[in-house]
């Protein structure tokens, strides 16, 4: 597993609104050549945010992500975002 790739690809997105409109638009060139596996390309790409957190996503890089995505934070996009994380188990480690 590649969990940099991934946390930051969940950074870039989140920090910047031009790469956000990319990803949003066109996710698959904006994910290709990032050197992640098979599975942490489809969780992106389908914005799987269960499993991303499974797999060992950082839970802030997500949540930001997560927030990017939605066009900004709401308490019903928070509701949602951790009653999906809510059923799944937390990996021990979440270093990068």
């Amino acid at each position: 597993m590649s969990r940099y790739a991934v946390n930051k690809v969940l950074w870039e997105v989140a920090r910047d609104d031009v790469k956000a409109a990319t990803f949003i638009t066109a996710p698959e060139p904006f994910l290709a050549d990032r050197g992640l596996t098979n599975e942490e390309y489809r969780q992106l790409r389908d914005c799987d945010f269960a499993a991303m957190f499974a797999a060992g996503a950082h839970p802030f890089l997500l949540f930001t992500f997560r927030i990017k995505l939605s066009g900004g934070f709401s308490f019903p996009m928070m509701v949602e975002h951790v009653r999906v994380l809510s059923a799944v188990e937390p990996p021990l480690d979440i270093s990068t």
